[in-house]
């Protein structure tokens, strides 16, 4: 009798561990499987962006497939966490193919945008070398701070190290440089386009005086002498019509114009020459007196005066001359406007007492510069 209830209690045990044994096989064999492939598959083609540059090229599309891998990365793991029965990597299934796909979107588009990035490049390259020619062309000449020039000049650097790098077919570090060096000429152009702006104000007076000035030369079919301090240029007119121009130089302070004795300011305005001194009478081999300070310039001082723009102190000066001396590649004089010397010769040779001089900011407008 007992021997039959052991044969049962056995029949039964076997019985047991059977459908135990069979629903773990049947849960092992249905339960979710994580995407292995998916994720090795995956690894591979945002490897492949990575070498061909996705992530500078096609930015967005790489992005969203680093995002979207490491977001099954960690929905994997929260799904290993669990009793293996429990499992469920639908969602982490769902995030690595979609990452999937936008890095091969990231492949597809990173050469067509390569090429538009290169040419976005070019373009802006040009427009930066524009502006460091305007400024080399036009503005070297102007009082800026130390500040101001030290950003040209970076940014010049770092626009020569981007056109190295794109030669060489290394956009990345063409386009960083190229930022470096639009940041740096932004900074500069910033505080000289404010300047300018200022100094402008007067540009319809200045037009005035030289077109003026112009049609007085050709009225007395005679000579004319035009200063433009923008350009550092003297030109001397005949008839109406422009015969020479010449290099000149101004005192330090010669943007804007001259207010008191001393500023070291060149003064604008329309005068003419009343002495010519030569033979030891100039210090500066050779040399033309002007009308400074002239009616214009007397109520000008005395009103500047009145509203306490300039000491009560203050003495209108005078004595500014075109004279020699000049050449040296630098604004030194103490308000007068020099030539070289072989210049200043052939200028006297050709004016006379009485000859019209005039001295403006600028001929051309400040977009006329800008452009």
């Amino acid at each position: 009798m007992k021997l039959g209830w052991k044969r049962k209690l056995f029949v039964v045990a076997g019985i047991l561990l059977s459908i135990v044994v069979i629903i773990y096989v049947v849960l092992i064999l249905t339960m979710d499987k994580p995407p292995i492939a998916e994720f090795d598959s995956c690894q591979v083609i945002l490897g492949k962006a990575k070498r061909v540059n996705a992530d500078v090229y096609s930015p967005e599309y790489y992005r969203n497939a680093e995002k979207k891998y490491q977001a099954a990365l960690i929905e994997w793991k929260i799904q290993n966490e669990k009793v293996f029965f429990a499992r469920d990597f639908t969602k982490a299934k769902e995030l690595i193919l979609t990452a999937i796909i936008k890095a091969q979107e990231a492949n597809s588009s990173s050469g067509s945008n390569k090429n538009s990035l290169k040419m976005k490049y070019l373009k802006e390259i040009e427009l930066m070398k524009r502006k460091l020619d305007n400024y080399h062309d036009v503005f070297i000449h102007l009082p800026l701070k130390v500040s101001v020039r030290k950003n040209y000049e970076f940014g010049k650097l770092s626009l020569e190290q981007g056109l190295n790098a794109f030669v060489k077919g290394d956009i990345m570090l063409a386009t960083k440089r190229l930022n470096e060096g639009k940041m740096r000429i932004s900074i500069a152009d910033k505080d000289v386009n404010a300047l300018l702006k200022e100094y402008f104000i007067d540009f319809s007076k200045w037009q005035n005086q030289f077109a003026a000035t112009i049609r007085l030369s050709a009225q007395n079919n005679s000579y004319a002498f035009i200063v433009d301090k923008i350009k550092h240029k003297g030109y001397l007119y005949y008839n109406g019509k422009l015969s020479k121009e010449y290099d000149v130089e101004f005192g330090r302070n010669w943007i804007g114009d001259k207010h008191y004795a001393g500023d070291k300011a060149t003064p604008e305005g329309m005068y003419r020459i009343t002495k010519k001194k030569s033979n030891g009478e100039s210090g500066y081999h050779k040399a033309l007196l002007i009308n400074y300070p002239n009616e214009a310039d007397y109520a000008t001082f005395n009103s500047r005066k009145r509203q306490g723009l300039i000491s009560k102190n203050s003495h209108i000066g005078g004595l500014i001359e075109i004279h020699g001396n000049g050449g040296k590649g630098d604004d030194w004089t103490a308000g007068c406007v020099a030539l070289t010397d072989n210049d200043i010769d052939e200028l006297f040779s050709r004016v006379s007492v009485g000859t019209p001089i005039t001295i403006v900011g600028s001929m051309k407008s400040l977009s006329e510069l800008l452009n």
